[in-house]
């Protein structure tokens, strides 16, 4: 009975969000930060992490993630939570530096996407504890 009821209060916006946020941590596993600028609004913003001024726009964000380019960087979703046009999730990164230092991360992450089915906002929690 409540995963009826669950069910019966989704929008019908859940499969685009869900395709959005599983289409980027995708584009982590390939490396293809253009195929990630893709998936954003023009105009999208984006905290990394949580509390920091925001980066606004897709220049902002491939200037972000091309800084970062020179780790290899494998992603494992744990969990993702769909509810209409926002999600949340849990990953785990792990970051490898060319010269062969490690570091891994627990993030959460919020989005939210647009009437066209682009990220308009996303926000990457994590703190110091998260990080091994």
């Amino acid at each position: 009975m409540f995963r009826e009821a669950a069910l019966s209060r989704c929008t019908g916006a859940e499969d685009v969000t869900r395709r959005a946020a599983l289409a980027y941590v995708d584009s982590y596993q390939t490396g293809d930060i253009e195929a990630r600028l893709a998936l954003f609004a023009e105009d999208a913003t984006f905290e990394d992490p949580v509390g920091t001024d925001p980066m606004i726009g897709r220049e902002a964000l491939k200037a972000f993630w091309t800084a970062g380019a020179h780790f290899d960087i494998a992603m494992e979703l744990q969990t993702l939570a769909v509810n209409g046009s926002e999600a949340a999730f849990l990953f785990v990164a792990t970051l490898h530096a060319p010269q062969g230092d490690s570091v891994t991360l627990r993030v959460i992450e919020t989005l939210a996407v647009d009437e066209q089915g682009l990220i308009s906002r996303m926000r990457a929690h994590f703190d110091p504890s998260s990080i091994s």
